[in-house]
């Protein structure tokens, strides 16, 4: 059984759960226009992408504004439909930590995601990595929220969805960032950097890792 302090872990998603490289998405959306993965890149973020995806991740424009955007920006030929689709699809699992996570849900613990995300991508992994998400406890993304890591109101919302004191859980994020605004409503936090260290310094905080 868990320990008396720690009872839920919250995962991040992207580069915790699961890595991910926009490159693979650009360089299908930039075929079409004769650009690889980097100069898509370059051409989209020369355009606005990054705030445009800020606006998308924190709900304050929806999928279909920013995909119109895409295609708009980037004069790209292919359909919405067909835009969303080569978007999506940019996940490689990291196994390591799957089975630590599966092992953690086997001993007691609820597992919370806590991600920076957006409906596109959500969608996607969601499917992609079912059999460990449905045994979650709940899924906090950023554009349900309203607001992304490092805000406030996302680490509460991670907690409150399962009913846990702060003290009670631990947040793993790759992000240096994030474990800081983590640390700072009172969570206990670790910054992912390899499955094996995260083991260890689990299990420094009383969590069972066997």
């Amino acid at each position: 059984m868990p320990s008396a302090k720690i009872k839920t872990i919250i995962f991040d998603f992207g580069n915790v759960i699961a890595y991910f490289d926009y490159k693979i998405a650009a360089g299908r959306l930039g075929k079409p226009i004769g650009l690889d993965g980097v100069g898509l890149m370059e051409r989209a973020m020369s355009l606005g992408f990054h705030a445009m995806l800020m606006d998308l991740e924190s709900g304050r424009i929806d999928e279909w504004t920013f995909l119109k955007e895409l295609k708009d920006r980037l004069e790209l030929p292919q359909s919405v439909d067909q835009i969303a689709a080569d978007w999506a699809d940019i996940f490689s699992a990291n196994r390591p930590v799957h089975q630590l996570a599966h092992s953690l849900k086997d001993h007691g613990y609820q597992l919370v995601l806590g991600s920076n995300t957006n409906a596109i991508h959500a969608r996607q992994f969601t499917s992609q990595f079912s059999k460990l998400l449905t045994r979650f406890n709940a899924l906090i993304m950023s554009h349900e929220v309203g607001a992304m890591k490092p805000a406030p109101i996302f680490y509460e919302r991670c907690f409150e969805s399962v009913n846990a004191a702060p003290g009670e859980c631990v947040f793993i994020d790759d992000m240096p960032e994030n474990i800081e605004g983590a640390k700072a409503t009172g969570l206990n936090a670790l910054h992912y950097r390899d499955t094996e260290i995260l083991r260890l310094e689990l299990a420094r905080l009383g969590v069972v890792v066997s």
